[in-house]
């Protein structure tokens, strides 16, 4: 996560440098040509546009807006760039669309992209040749399409890339939880068989050795009898001990739900999740427990791929009867939600637990309900 933070920052870090560079040099171009012909009157609408392009740039990137405001900005980007190419006859005006099109690769799918660059290229051909005359555009055109294509191409392998870091941290934390909960699950039948052990064997021979020490108190006389009694009385007392032994390994039978949920949410990256367990929450059951952690596990997926959320909550709680969960988020949900494989799962998860899935729409974010009765209940 930290590592695919170092490598956003500096790709980030050099597109605003390239920006500044080619801001300096039309600027710079600007205050030379004093105002003269086709420069007359652009010196203002170019300020107010690179620092239209520069915002949008820099909102694009800012984690703390939604998904949709970033997009909006992104839009703002593109079209304040070629806002300039009318404006001026600068041919390097092209790299503010270079730097738009490799941060589409965030937004859009390959094959979008890809046909975004070719509407790129057919906007800056009829910009030069309808606007500008150019008599030959495509040579500026097709010599700036190859660095449009080059950068499309490093950013959606740098993207594929985090995407694929990503996955295999999913995969990792899964693992880790998948293995936390079955190390319990291993303890809690190691305690159960215990308990058990204890319950039919110790205590089957303890009480057979109270009755037959009863029997032979009273076939006993004097200090002989005075023994048995005693021995009897201890007999009592130590299936008293056993039967208390037992009870409190069967109390401690509940899985430790907490840490394997923990180690699930920790480090998620771009998503900020805050977990709340209270404190009465209980699972002794291992399905149960797997089945709220993939439940979990799903919806933080769907938040990172749809909502463009920055943070997530997630609660645990107990009422009457059953446990409850639920995940929201502060992103933007789709108007129109089609279950896919995702929903789909978890629905399957929580039948084969007797649970139920809901969701509902907080603001314009989703919220994802999950009820499941506790087993022997």
């Amino acid at each position: 996560m930290k590592e695919n933070r170092i490598t956003r920052n500096l790709q980030f870090s050099a597109g605003v440098l390239t920006w500044f560079v080619v801001a300096a040099i039309t600027l710079k171009a600007l205050i030379e040509s004093g105002g003269r012909g086709v420069f007359s009157g652009t010196l203002e609408p170019f300020l107010v546009l690179v620092v239209l392009n520069l915002v949008g740039m820099l909102s694009v990137d800012a984690d703390r807006f939604s998904r949709r405001v970033q997009w909006i900005a992104h839009m703002v980007q593109g079209l304040s760039a070629f806002a300039m190419g009318l404006l001026l006859p600068f041919e390097w005006l092209q790299i503010f669309t270079i730097i738009w099109i490799a941060m589409a690769t965030g937004f859009y799918s390959q094959r979008v992209c890809f046909g975004l660059l070719v509407v790129v290229m057919t906007i800056w051909y009829m910009i030069y040749s309808l606007h500008w005359y150019d008599p030959d555009p495509i040579l500026p055109v097709a010599l700036f399409g190859t660095f449009h294509m080059f950068a499309l191409l490093m950013s959606r392998t740098a993207t594929a890339a985090e995407e694929a870091r990503d996955k295999t941290q999913d995969l990792y934390r899964e693992l880790v939880a998948t293995q936390h909960l079955l190390s319990e699950a291993s303890r809690q039948s190691e305690r159960t068989r215990i308990a058990r052990d204890l319950h039919d064997l110790v205590g089957h021979h303890l009480t057979a050795l109270s009755i037959n020490l009863q029997i032979a108190e009273r076939q006993t006389e004097g200090e002989a009898q005075e023994r048995v009694a005693q021995s009897r009385a201890l007999a009592r007392l130590l299936l008293s001990d056993v039967r208390e032994a037992v009870s409190t390994l069967r109390e401690q039978s509940a899985l430790d739900f907490r840490r394997a949920l923990q180690l699930m949410v920790d480090e998620v990256p771009r998503l900020d999740v805050n977990l709340e367990i209270d404190e009465d929450v209980e699972i002794d059951d291992v399905d149960v427990a797997d089945t709220i952690i993939r439940c979990v596990q799903e919806a933080i997926t769907n938040t990172l791929r749809h909502s463009g959320a920055a943070k997530s909550w997630v609660r645990v709680w107990r009422e009457g009867e059953a446990v409850r969960v639920s995940v929201r988020d502060d992103g933007q949900a789709p108007a129109n939600i089609d279950e896919g494989n995702g929903f789909v799962g978890m629905r399957e998860r929580l039948e084969r637990v007797g649970g139920s899935l809901t969701r509902e729409r907080i603001g314009n974010a989703l919220s994802l309900n999950v009820e499941i009765p506790l087993p022997g209940h």
